[in-house]
């Protein structure tokens, strides 16, 4: 019986399917938010034309004011730090036994060596084989990441987009 017998004969390909899910989720949410930014700058012109004078036009247009460059921050290469961002990256110490090790919110909480030893238990084994696996969950925590600051971003966006229409919703229900 050779040393590595015990080991998964795929851990690469599974790091890899890991990899690709995580990186889907950052392609579909840079889309969202494209779309959602578009749709700001779009509303900002479409208040400036139907209610330029009303008591919350510029209130609305403030607030998405705020939204256009939380976009452009969320699709721009800073957000692609490999170091910790304070107020966007999940804490660390938040972490759980009951953590999903393929979705990118669960991942992005775990330092690389921790994620290594995990993955090597949760894939049954081969992960700590080689550094190659280990540099591939590197780039899994990086993506993970970045997934996170772009989802978070997008739902701090969404909530100000939301709160500029419920407000010209009531005002032109008070009209």
């Amino acid at each position: 019986m050779s040393v590595s017998s015990h080991l998964n004969p795929e851990p690469e390909r599974r790091l890899w399917i890991i990899y690709e899910k995580v990186r889907r989720s950052v392609e579909w949410t840079d889309i969202k938010l494209g779309a959602l930014t578009a749709f700001a700058a779009g509303q900002m012109v479409l208040i400036k034309i139907v209610v330029p004078g009303g008591p919350l036009a510029y209130p609305a247009m403030a607030l998405l004011a705020v939204v256009l460059p939380v976009g452009l921050l969320a699709l721009s290469p800073i957000i692609e730090a490999v170091r910790q961002i304070p107020f966007i990256d999940p804490r660390m110490d938040k972490r759980h036994d009951g953590d999903c090790l393929i979705s990118a919110h669960d991942i992005a909480k775990y330092p690389q060596i921790e994620l290594v030893i995990r993955l090597d238990k949760y894939l049954g084994g081969g992960v700590t084989a080689t550094p190659y696996y280990e540099d591939i969950v590197g780039q899994i925590v990086i993506s993970a990441r970045i997934a996170t600051r772009k989802h978070r971003l997008f739902l701090a966006a969404c909530f100000l987009t939301g709160v500029v229409q419920l407000g010209l919703l009531c005002q032109l229900a008070y009209r």
